[in-house]
């Protein structure tokens, strides 16, 4: 029976893997046995990386509480009493992805475990996640001697599905004045794309639904599609739905590479996803270069050769016109951007850059490092452009605060868009030296996840002080646990390394558990690591009235500066040095945001 592919029906974060990966780590050399397999089953559950439907009530301290350190054998006892059939199939199916997507070799009879070049690199501290992924979508195809039971030729899969959909995209935007595809159309066209030579096939399809006015009429035309697709008469909900999952799954990893861009409203949804302009050489010399089609592999074995070896395939742009061709390319592209904006924006070495010979860039290196800077000038110049058009703009002020108040909408947020909600709410301030999110970006500066464990959200500089922003949208009683003590180590780090004068962390979250005021107020008012913090815990409706004041201010045609967010902030800690209570602060806390927000501007 035909069906769609997919990438990960496992792990549907793609940043998860990497968890999974950092466990498969500490059992490398051993083979992947039964044994193993369970082990790393029972290692993910002590991690806390997989938490199983049946746990015993003694026991749900240890997830509740992310800090309190799991015994292995308590994770064992978990495990068990799940009663699963196949014990060890629970370790393969976790290990699949990693396998899938060229991380690692984990499979009984080849052997020890072992982690790949480029699943190394995915471990890194300072690892890039776009070329992580890229690397690793280039060589995932259908069919392959890992994945023979489950994607055969027999059952018409011939495709390696980053490079076909870069295909199917770039034609259709060749035939079609709608460029991209609706979030829809990618669903139900993009994973039932199984065979690189019926792409044209399937480009006419998504013609014929646009030409269809009708909704019942398109609704139909899915539905008859997907029974010759399924080759079924009737069409269960469960196809359907496992469409929406497969499809939203592989945009995740797509937008990864960074050669997708996703265009959505500030909720996240009513997406259109299109090949990143600012990539399209590079789209044009991959399409050169490869076809879609799956590679023939004679044997296990080559295919594990294949990829293992960080070097395959070999991009088009090894060589270095082809990689000249893309410089110029991207200059080109900011040249343009450039003249939407304020030269004086650019610094001196920036202007240099723009109009330097290319020519003289002799090795694959300096031309490398062209590219890189040209696309952080890029994405400076739009962030730039991004904030001119947020400045003063009161509709947009009150679209943000009215999905900050609103509790339904911030559910349907994901992490990294409710960082770039508060990221641009602070910039509409329009006082600042800098406010830099640290989440990654794509190249037109949208989020294509949150941002890493290992520093802040958001951190914020302005003339006479500095911050950190830190963002949550999680409201359970494991906010306290989850949240306080990364954000306290968060900002311990950012003051080391900017001073401790005048340094503050605004945590923000739809709604804030009385035990995260405790944490905050015992390292307000007391210590952290024997040094006092400064944080300031905001609800994000309380958040909103920072936006409110602002909008005050435009209506009366004054400017709103950083000095108003210096006094609020000191006034709001500074209360801990009269109050008893961290419920005390809390109340205190709210009573001095209406009150400053009230005041005339």
């Amino acid at each position: 029976m035909r069906k769609p592919w997919s990438i990960s029906t496992t792990v549907r974060n793609p940043e998860r893997l990497r968890g999974f990966l950092r466990v498969l780590k500490k059992l490398e050399g051993e083979n992947f046995t039964k044994e193993i397999q369970v082990k790393y089953q029972i290692m993910l559950i002590q991690e806390r990386l997989y938490v199983p439907r049946n746990i015993p009530f003694k026991y749900k301290e240890y997830f509740d509480d992310p800090s309190k350190e799991m015994p292995y054998s308590i994770a064992e006892e978990i495990f068990y009493l799940q009663d699963y059939k196949d014990p060890p199939m629970r370790g393969r199916q976790s290990v699949n992805p990693l396998n899938k997507l060229g991380f690692c070799i984990a499979r009984e009879g080849l052997g020890a475990v072992k982690i790949t070049e480029l699943g190394n690199i995915f471990l890194q501290e300072d690892y890039d996640i776009s070329y992580v992924f890229f690397k690793s979508l280039l060589k995932l195809q259908y069919p392959n001697p890992w994945s023979e039971d489950e994607f055969s030729s027999e059952e018409g899969f011939d495709i390696v599905p980053f490079i076909a959909t870069l295909k199917l995209m770039f034609k259709l935007n060749q035939k079609s004045k709608v460029k991209g595809l609706s979030r829809e159309e990618f669903y139900f066209f993009v994973p039932t794309l199984i065979n690189a030579n019926q792409i044209e096939e399937q480009i006419e399809r998504i013609l014929t639904y646009r030409s269809i006015k009708n909704s019942q009429e398109k609704q139909n035309f899915i539905t008859e599609f997907l029974k010759d697709f399924y080759g079924r008469d009737k069409l269960s909900d469960v196809s359907i739905k496992n469409l929406r999952d497969y499809g939203d799954n592989a945009m995740r990893y797509f937008r990864l590479t960074k050669y997708f861009c996703v265009e959505m409203d500030n909720l996240g949804f009513n997406w259109r996803i299109d090949l990143e302009r600012d990539r399209m050489t590079e789209v044009e010399q991959l399409l050169d270069s490869f076809t879609g089609e799956a590679i023939r592999f004679d044997s296990l074995e080559e295919y594990i050769a294949y990829i293992s070896d960080i070097t395959k395939p070999v991009l088009p742009w090894e060589r270095l016109n082809n990689l000249r061709r893309i410089a110029i390319s991207l200059r080109d592209s900011v040249l343009e951007t450039v003249e939407a904006i304020e030269t004086e924006k650019l610094t001196k070495e920036e202007k240099d850059l723009l109009t330097c010979d290319i020519g003289r860039l002799t090795t694959k290196k300096q031309i490398e490092e062209y590219i890189k800077r040209m696309r952080e000038i890029k994405i400076k110049l739009k962030m730039l452009i991004r904030k001119k058009k947020l400045i003063n703009n009161i509709d947009n002020i009150r679209e943000i605060i009215r999905i900050l108040e609103s509790p339904r909408d911030l559910r349907r947020l994901t992490p990294e868009n409710f960082e770039k909600l508060l990221t641009d709410a602070l910039k509409t301030l329009n006082d600042e030296l800098l406010i830099q999110p640290n989440y990654p970006m794509d190249d037109e500066g949208e989020p294509i996840a949150h941002a890493p464990g290992n520093k802040a959200d958001i951190e914020c500089f302005y003339k006479r002080f500095k911050a950190i922003c830190e963002a949550t949208l999680n409201t359970t009683n494991t906010q306290w646990m989850q949240e306080c003590q990364p954000i306290m180590r968060h900002l311990r780090d950012f003051e080391k390394k900017h001073g401790y004068e005048n340094v503050y962390c605004i945590f923000v979250a739809p709604t804030i558990h009385q035990d995260t005021y405790n944490t905050f107020w015992y390292a307000v008012k007391y210590e952290y690591q024997g040094k006092a913090q400064k944080i300031i815990p905001l609800t994000s409706s309380q958040f909103a009235l920072l936006l409110r004041k602002l909008i005050t201010y435009i209506e009366k045609g004054q400017k709103f500066t950083h000095h108003e967010l210096l006094k609020l902030y000191e006034k709001i800690i500074n209360e801990v040095n009269y109050l008893n209570s961290s419920r005390e602060w809390a109340n205190r806390i709210d009573r001095i945001l209406k009150q400053w927000a009230g005041e005339s501007a």
